[in-house]
């Protein structure tokens, strides 16, 4: 399979490139961070099935940069995974700060809709999209602003993707992982005890497991 995973460098991301990787798929990967990326190849052991490429979703031209570079190394695409997210603050709205609203709306619904627009021409029909959740979105969460805003969107997002590609037999979920031994998790509850969370190699195995079976189904929760 030709698997496109954006924030790959860490994380769930991460752990979801390197089990594509090891069961032979070709992989093309970014991260904003391209120094981490080049860690990673290297980790691998400079594999000839991983591709990346520093991109930064947020920005569009970066985008649709990092998408026509996946293409043009992979073909059409069997599955992509819009992984990559980040936290803001946890905070109320009325003290929430404006230029962090705007980064984590940029990156956690702009990204995911330009790596979508501009992958779609590339699926295969029949392919498949994974667009990352969070239970933030799926229920009132105070004190989570821009976050939990944007996963609340990745949900209404993944459902009007899903009606508008069935014609051509993509599946589309918006899924989410649970509580994982993430950094992001960490600075969400740094009180926890992060051994006493799944590891991210543990949602990568359900990831695998989600593109294997194709459920009936759009919004997908992993405990």
């Amino acid at each position: 399979m030709n698997v496109v995973i954006t924030g790959g460098s860490r994380g769930i991301g991460k752990a979801t490139v390197i089990r594509f990787i090891k069961e032979g798929h070709q992989v093309c990967t970014c991260s904003r961070n391209e120094e981490a990326l080049k860690f990673l190849w290297e980790e691998l052991g400079k594999p000839e099935n991983l591709f990346i490429k520093a991109c930064d979703v947020s920005e569009r031209q970066s985008a649709k940069e990092f998408v026509k570079f996946c293409a043009k190394l992979m073909g059409k695409f069997d599955v992509l995974i819009n992984n990559a997210s980040v936290l803001g603050l946890r905070e109320s709205i009325e003290h929430y700060p404006e230029d962090v609203w705007e980064e984590v709306i940029r990156v956690n619904i702009n990204g995911v809709f330009y790596i979508t627009k501009y992958a779609i021409p590339f699926m295969k029909d029949g392919g498949i999209i994974i667009n990352l959740s969070s239970g933030a979105g799926k229920r009132p969460a105070p004190y989570w602003g821009a976050y939990a805003v944007s996963k609340f969107g990745i949900e209404g997002f993944s459902l009007l993707l899903a009606e508008e590609l069935k014609s051509r037999n993509i599946k589309v979920y918006a899924f989410n992982p649970g509580a994982t031994r993430t950094q992001m998790r960490a600075l969400a509850y740094p009180q926890e005890d992060p051994s006493t969370l799944k590891p991210p190699e543990k949602v990568a195995d359900f990831l695998i497991k989600l593109v294997n079976l194709r459920p009936n189904l759009v919004s997908i929760d992993f405990y």
